[in-house]
């Protein structure tokens, strides 16, 4: 990937006060990549947009994001998960929420840049486990590939500069649609700036799934939906509320508090 002179510059830049002492950096061909530490937490950034991820090194199971903790809520439609796929890595927090809510779950990861992967390890204690397989690929190019069914499909693609345009691409969409077992749900973080609401995402997710999909609402100015393969499943109030209690439970997020941000399309 080329830049010109002034792009280079920009993306060297270290985040605008930066979370903590920064404790590392490297430099691939997509730009470079920070790590922050201040003790309690420690912090990923591509560049000068933000955070891309964050983990309690104490409890680095916990997902410390909203927008992460929305994301989970797709458990709530699948609680018993076998075969999960996960589109983004950064430092890994999805993948270690998941890890620690089920001893059976098996995740395939998919990550753009070896680097990102190797910082992950080294520094957010990404874990060795035979569940969990990392893919050093391109999304789309894994997607069009691969054939196993997925129960779900997470798909969280972030630059320094925000979402990745990929994700609501129809051919990327499509591709997950397929992979998507009967029941499978597939979960997006995408980036409304607070609106409550994605026109782009809206039409693409309605012309594959129909009206089955909801999204949540989330502080940061996130917006993640969830949509269902095999049609939309009833939300009783009830069994909602008793999985929120269990991811309560095993992952120590306010589950409860997030139902109320759930809102069909």
């Amino acid at each position: 990937m080329q830049r010109n002179i002034f792009e280079a510059f920009i993306l060297e830049l270290p985040l605008n006060n930066p979370p903590g002492t920064e404790i590392a950096r490297y430099f691939d061909e997509y730009g470079p990549i920070y790590i922050y530490d201040d003790g309690p937490f420690r912090y990923l950034s591509f560049g000068s947009g933000g955070e891309q991820s964050r983990i309690e090194i104490n409890r680095p199971e916990y997902p410390v994001y909203q927008y992460m903790q929305a994301m989970l809520l797709g458990l709530l439609y699948q609680p018993s998960p076998h075969r999960v796929l996960m589109l983004g890595l950064g430092g890994g927090s999805l993948v270690q929420a998941l890890l620690s809510y089920s001893e059976h779950v098996m995740i395939d990861v998919v990550e753009l840049r070896p680097q990102v992967v190797a910082t992950a390890a080294k520094y957010f204690m990404l874990p060795v486990s035979d569940r969990l397989t990392i893919n050093v690929n391109d999304a789309l190019v894994y997607l069009q590939h691969a054939n196993e069914p997925q129960d779900m499909i997470f798909t969280d693609l972030y630059t320094d500069t925000g979402m990745q345009h990929q994700q609501l691409q129809q051919e990327y969409l499509q591709a997950c649609f397929r992979l998507l077992n009967d029941q499978g749900v597939l979960i997006l973080n995408l980036w409304d700036e607070g609106q409550g609401f994605h026109p782009l995402a809206s039409q693409q997710l309605t012309e594959l799934f129909g009206n089955n999909w909801l999204c949540c609402t989330v502080d940061s100015g996130n917006l993640v939906a969830f949509a269902f393969r095999g049609g939309k499943p009833e939300s009783n109030p009830r069994t909602l509320l008793n999985g929120a209690k269990k991811l309560e439970k095993k992952l120590g997020f306010p589950a409860r508090k997030l139902l109320n941000r759930l809102k069909e399309i």
